[in-house]
């Protein structure tokens, strides 16, 4: 279909064109939503493969000099819109160096993706006013598993024999340029030649038609800078432009080191230079030189010593235990600095049991489990180091590091973080909603802290922080929509005296305050900017600590901690890295839906063609359903607008979904077509948060949960479709119920129950009459039936799969064998086909399964100063 401006893909309207190529058109448009511009492409038939692995592979990256991707339609993507002009040469040395480090810093945070871009050149590089942009990567190669190499093979041949060349031939490697298998190294290879270009304004290997190009890569020396560059800087790009890879730089994070080293020397040989007056000067001073030498000799002696160098290790769960990421509370080993900097305390998970915190002396060679901490997350030091404090199952709770049970403080349902003063002052936000609350350390009655502004649109005050004099303290406002976050952080100070409070940045996360400098993040990437905790503002620019930094953006927290002893420490890896899958009974992904991102939740349609999933679209701060066609490979939008929706299941005739929806402020249940045509129904609507789990196979029911009564917790209802919605709680107890699901008979419920102590999988009748019988022997949770009733499968502690036997007799049911099938599965949500072979299931991408070990950098300012 031809487009033009002023004509609507989607919610997007075409304002102008930008560029075409061979692949498709780029275009200017609005995204009418959220009133924002976008970069639209797209794809020209031909080369819809290149298409695809161009949305997988930018959905795949997060960083700031990389081109955002926004959205993905049936034929086009919708990308982030940069202002910029094509980077060009000669430049002055000092911002070739900075663009040169910069770009060096994409490259590695694409090579840590398995992604080689194949096409880096200066057309796909933009100067904006942050800096530079990587844009285009539709020849991009993305590393595959085993199982999908062939296909990808397949693809590569069918790529090259469309367009004999796959890249741009004046900035193509070696091996690239005769057909052989190339990697990383490659790339590495193409950026000597933008930077090349950067210090000269010429190309490194040019001629007067292909043929001289050609043999000017494969034979001519690599050029050289020496007469305009340092050597250095001289000698990094000659390793950059090795014909052999084996002689070129291994990584770009080894390119970037060098750089960095380079840029750094120059820094120290222009503050050591003299000025032309003095150089003048020098003769005549010479005799004086010499008499003050004695005293000069004495004072360097008495010169402050060189700062200390930073210093860089990781700190790993012990082999019993592992980090790994949750769907809303990110990777687990949140870290918390001790204030005397000797300790570290973080959450991992051992093998059939919860989270729990350890312990880690840095002089240690391995950490401590605190018994008694199980179910424990956010853990904070009290100001003298003796006591941990922490949030587990439902309260805010200390505990003594020299002896001594946990002891509860007060209720928080959904802890949102906490500061201890040296006055003996906890600072807690203790739900997902509300203002702050501040407690005596040693008991008592909370009291507010904060009052919310409901003219900024605040429903949450969270992610406390102290400042050094024990009085006032950081903290991040945000909108929710009473689940998640809906919005960036504003970062106010406040003061524990009154109720006066002042704005001191705009966030991605949570701010914490150290060595002079306030840390936040800004995307991924942790930031640093100077502060005056005394006057309570900012006084310089913010720069770059780390990439790549671990957030929740729904809970509007980076993990990251540091103490005033210039220690930080944090985690890396992003939780963008979920894809949707199916796996076999022996837990092989037999097929992988394309568009990965942040996804939870996967419900089949009842003939097992399409599913739902909920997904998350970090730039609007929402969640949305989306309908995958698993046949088609292709997915649309389901839900619209600002609210939340997480969770959908399928009318057992196909027709319709009921879902959950945070329109009102909590999940309330609505209703549409699974045509995705027509109005959203609302079901039902109370003052709790709800979560449809299973439609009752007469068509005539939904069970649903529902989260926050401060006296039963979750609970399990049903709701009838006809008549007057009012729903029947089917299990309210003191106790967590949760994820029932239906049989196929309609006569029996699988659920999870905390009621031994941990999470049970359990199997009841329906609808209530008679006792119930225990699935699992060891926790589980996730149930799920056949589509026969003769197997229930649920996912143990550990992450394994197991299958469960299950023999109904009128109305009785014995549980047979139980038998594992593969695992373990890091995954948040799954289905079942219906014969039972197959399930489909959102898994962390292999390349991010395991969450990176916790970084611990000492001295870290020093940095900053380089």
């Amino acid at each position: 279909m031809p487009i033009s401006a002023g004509a609507k893909l989607g919610p997007y309207e075409i304002v102008s064109a930008i560029g075409k190529g061979g692949m498709g058109e780029v275009w200017k448009a609005r995204d009418t939503r959220l009133d924002r511009t976008v970069a639209i492409k797209t794809s020209a038939a031909t080369f819809s493969e290149r298409f695809e692995r161009e949305a997988r592979a930018v959905a795949a990256l997060n960083h700031p000099h990389i081109c955002t991707l926004y959205d993905v339609g049936p034929d086009y993507i919708v990308m982030e819109y940069v202002e910029g002009s094509e980077i060009k040469g000669p430049l002055p040395l000092d911002q070739a160096l900075k663009y040169a480090i910069q770009l060096t810093s994409a490259l590695e945070a694409a090579h840590r993706k398995g992604i080689t871009h194949r096409d880096l050149k200066p057309a796909n590089i933009l100067v904006t006013k942050a800096g530079v942009k990587v844009l285009d990567f539709g020849l991009a190669k993305i590393e595959e598993r085993p199982e999908t190499k062939k296909t990808d093979e397949t693809l590569t041949r069918a790529l090259t024999q469309e367009n004999s060349i796959v890249g741009t031939l004046q900035y193509m490697a070696p091996e690239q340029l005769q057909g052989k298998v190339t990697d990383a190294r490659a790339d590495i290879y193409s950026f000597g030649c933008v930077l090349y270009e950067m210090l000269t304004g010429r190309r490194a290997f040019d001629g007067s038609n292909t043929a001289s190009v050609t043999a000017a890569i494969l034979e001519r020396p690599a050029p050289r800078v020496a007469g305009i560059a340092p050597a250095g800087l001289d000698w990094a790009l000659q390793l950059c432009l090795a014909k052999d890879p084996d002689e070129r730089w291994q990584s770009a994070r080894d390119v970037r080191a060098a750089l960095e080293w380079v840029t750094h020397a120059e820094a120290e040989v222009e503050r050591a230079r003299p000025s032309p007056r003095a150089t003048g000067l020098l003769w005549t001073t010479a005799g004086v030189l010499a008499l003050v030498a004695a005293a000069f000799g004495f004072l360097y002696f008495r010169q402050k010593p060189p700062d200390a160098p930073v210093v860089r290790f990781t700190v790993s769960p012990p082999e019993t235990a592992h980090f790994t990421f949750g769907p809303e509370e990110g990777p687990e080993g949140f870290p918390a600095l001790s204030p005397d900097g000797h300790r570290l305390v973080f959450g991992a998970r051992q093998a059939g049991r919860s989270r729990s915190l350890w312990l880690r002396s840095l002089d240690a060679s391995a950490p401590q489990l605190l018994n008694g901490t199980e179910g424990g997350s956010l853990p904070f030091w009290s100001a003298d180091g003796h006591f941990i404090g922490f949030g587990a199952n439902g309260k805010l709770k200390k505990m003594d590091l020299s002896g001594g049970p946990a002891v509860s403080l007060a209720d928080a349902p959904s802890f949102r973080g906490a500061s201890w003063s040296p006055q003996g002052v906890i600072l807690f936000a203790p739900a997902r909603t509300g203002a702050l609350l501040m407690i005596p350390a040693a008991g008592g009655v909370p009291t507010p802290a904060t009052v919310l502004d409901p003219s900024r649109k605040e429903q949450s005050h969270r992610w406390p922080w102290f400042l050094p004099d024990g009085r006032h303290f950081l903290y991040s406002a945000v909108s929710s929509d009473g689940e998640v976050v809906t919005s960036d952080s504003t970062i106010y100070a406040g003061s524990v005296d009154s109720r006066e409070r002042r704005i001191v940045a705009q966030a991605s996360s949570n701010a914490v305050y150290a060595a002079g400098y306030l840390l936040f993040l800004r995307e991924n990437t942790l930031m640093a900017q100077p502060f005056d905790a005394k006057r309570l503002a900012t006084t310089g620019e913010a720069v770059v600590v780390a990439e790549q930094v671990a957030d929740s953006p729904e809970s509007g927290r980076g993990f990251f901690s540091a103490i005033g002893s210039d220690m930080l420490a944090f985690q890396s890896g992003l939780q963008s890295a979920w894809t949707l899958a199916w796996l076999d009974r022996a837990g092989k992904r037999v097929a992988v839906m394309p568009d990965p991102g942040m996804l939870i939740g996967a419900s089949l349609s009842p003939d097992g063609k399409r599913a739902t999933v909920s997904v998350y679209d970090r730039a609007a701060h929402n969640n949305d359903i989306w309908i995958y066609d698993l046949t088609r490979n292709v997915r649309s939008r389901f839900t619209f607008g600002s609210a939340n929706e997480f969770a959908g299941v399928w009318s057992p005739d196909g027709t319709s979904i009921v879902f959950n929806s945070s329109g009102s402020g909590h999940l309330d249940l609505y209703r549409k077509s699974a045509s995705g045509m027509g109005a959203e129904e609302l079901l039902y609507a109370d003052e709790l948060s709800k979560a449809p789990t299973s439609c009752s196979p007469d068509g005539k029911l939904v069970m649903y949960n529902s989260f926050g009564d401060p006296k039963t917790r979750a609970d399990i209802w049903v709701l009838p479709f006809q008549g007057e919605p009012k729903p029947v709680p089917f299990l309210k107890t003191s106790f967590n119920e949760y994820d029932g699901r239906f049989s196929p008979d309609g006569k029996w419920v699988a659920y999870t129950s905390d009621e031994s102590g941990r999470a049970e999988v359990y199997i009841c009748p329906f609808p209530g009459a008679g006792g119930k019988r225990l699935v699992s022997s060891a926790g589980g949770d996730q149930a799920h039936w056949r589509a026969d009733g003769k197997e229930l499968f649920y996912v143990a502690p550990d992450g394994r799969m197991l299958a469960a036997e299950v023999n109904i007799k009128g109305t009785d049911v014995q549980i047979g064998t139980v038998r594992p099938l593969f695992g373990p599965l890091l995954t948040t949500g799954y289905d079942v086909s219906s014969d039972g072979q197959r399930f489909l299931a959102v898994l962390a991408e292999e390349r991010a399964a395991a969450p990176d070990p916790l970084t611990v950098v000492l001295n870290w300012t020093a940095g900053l100063k380089k």
